[in-house]
């Protein structure tokens, strides 16, 4: 029961920092004038694309630690760090997170947008490249490389139907409603993130482990 509640909450983690929810409004707003299959296409594309660098960060990740001879106590403590003040702009900023900086022109082409800006780093961010790096990095052998690259694909596919139903969210949230799902999601992150801060500091000095 432990391992699914330690899973449960990777899922959750990994989901409030990719947060689909905030790729919303860009996609509608480049993808205004395209027929329901060229959206669908976009949609599927940016889904693939978020896999695949959450997927390459899970598995390549731990190795680069290694090259550069961080240990895992350090990096959680420093991923919990980064992850909480991304939380602190999705709270205080204007409705997105600290990595997702989105330039002004993706290019002429709407498709353009499905790799880059859309799922990077609008979607699969530093924030969430991190997280995975670091829960890579604490993963127990191949059963847990299994399950987060369930998770992944769980996330991936979230990332996809909300972008295909994009539209129909719009209508029902409105912007008003996406800004408050980002700051309800921010308060969530911030609390794993004070998490890993304490975990790394626990790991790095012992005594803090003491009643």
């Amino acid at each position: 029961m432990t391992e699914v509640t330690y899973y449960i909450k990777i899922f959750i983690a990994i989901s409030v920092l990719v947060n689909p929810i905030e790729g919303i409004p860009l996609f509608l707003t480049k993808t205004g004038n395209l027929s329901r299959e060229e959206k669908i296409s976009i949609a599927k594309k940016t889904s693939a694309a978020v896999f695949i660098i959450l997927t390459v960060s899970l598995y390549l990740g731990r190795y680069l630690l290694e090259l550069f001879g961080i240990g895992i106590p350090a990096f959680t403590l420093a991923g919990g760090i980064i992850i909480f003040l991304i939380s602190l702009d999705m709270i205080l900023g204007k409705s997105r997170s600290g990595d997702k900086n989105i330039p002004d022109d993706p290019g002429q082409n709407p498709s353009d947008i499905a790799v880059v800006p859309l799922a990077l780093p609008l979607l699969a961010g530093p924030g969430a490249i991190s997280g995975m790096i670091l829960y890579g990095s604490k993963s127990n052998g191949l059963e847990g490389d299994i399950f987060l690259t369930v998770i992944v694909l769980l996330v991936s596919l979230f990332v996809l139907i909300s972008l295909m139903t994009a539209s129909r969210m719009e209508k029902t949230l409105n912007q008003t409603g996406i800004n408050v799902l980002t700051k309800v999601s921010g308060l969530l992150i911030a609390a794993i993130a004070v998490q890993l801060v304490f975990s790394g500091l626990q790991q790095m000095i012992p005594s803090l482990n003491r009643p």
